[in-house]
């Protein structure tokens, strides 16, 4: 399986697909420190607000990644629908199983080094036009959201995967990966806000964590908006830039709901694609 990851690789980093999408990330983060170096130009005095202000939009931004997924999937993915290559690839001897997690593998490392990649580039350009924070601590709690979202990632990538190898087409399974997202964490949240019995329920959705231990916002009506969208307000940021570390409870909720979506969708979309016709 090992060779068949780096084959994988080796096709996958060669992809314009794949360079596009790196340089498309990377543009957009040095953009957004452009942006905040355009306001800090006109008003030095408040350079240090804006840099704490640019490492807490980091904290919000995590939950689009979950979203994101989607393009690394189907970076990995889309030639194979394309060309129809799934039924080659097990004639060469490669067993479904091997097909599964190598894919898995492979989308696991294209999402680190386009990840890793892009927050350096908003970490160097943020430092380089705006200068280093007075409070160093805030770069340090910056990274212990960004580990805490790590398994959740992990899981989304599982349960994308598993989209990718039951459904063998490109727009189907992104609407049901979409779906999967949103429909829960919506009705739930719209169930807890009538009945908080039902908070549990809503703390099984994956992007729930985002809100409620990653950026720390109380589930309540006024926080809606909040909820509804990134969470990327003034009084969000603020709350992020003033925060601490995660507790050991918030960490700990992000590691076993991430490794829970993992497993689960790994062993469903296992046992399907084990059980379907490669055409």
């Amino acid at each position: 399986m090992l060779n068949y990851i780096k084959a994988e690789c080796f096709k996958t980093f060669n992809r314009v697909y794949t360079r596009n999408t790196l340089l498309i990330f990377a543009l957009l983060a040095a953009l957004v420190n452009v942006v905040f170096f355009m306001a800090f130009r006109s008003n030095p005095a408040d350079s240090q607000e804006l840099i704490r202000t640019s490492l807490s939009v980091i904290v919000p931004m995590l939950l689009i990644m979950v979203y994101m997924v989607l393009i690394m999937i189907d970076i990995v993915f889309s030639e194979e629908y394309k060309y129809k290559t799934f039924k080659n690839t097990l004639s060469f001897g490669f067993t479904r199983t091997q097909v599964y997690f190598g894919k898995l593998a492979v989308s696991i490392i294209v999402t680190a080094v386009i990840s890793l990649i892009t927050l350096f580039v908003y970490l160097a350009t943020l430092f380089l036009l705006l200068g280093f924070p007075e409070d160093m601590n805030l770069i340090g709690l910056v990274f212990n959201r960004i580990a805490a979202a790590i398994p959740l990632y992990i899981g989304a990538l599982c349960l994308c995967n598993a989209c990718a190898f039951i459904i063998p087409n490109s727009t189907a399974f992104s609407f049901v990966y979409m779906g999967f997202l949103i429909v829960p964490y919506l009705l739930f949240y719209a169930l807890t806000l009538l009945n908080p019995a039902f908070m549990p329920l809503f703390s099984t959705a994956l992007v729930t964590p985002f809100y409620t231990a990653i950026m720390g916002l109380d589930i309540s009506v006024a926080n809606m908006g909040n909820m509804m969208a990134v969470g990327f307000k003034v009084e969000s940021i603020d709350s992020i830039a003033n925060a601490a570390l995660l507790p050991a409870t918030s960490v700990a909720y992000c590691l076993i709901l991430g490794l829970a979506y993992a497993v689960i969708a790994t062993l469903i979309g296992l046992a399907v694609y084990r059980r379907r016709e490669i055409r």
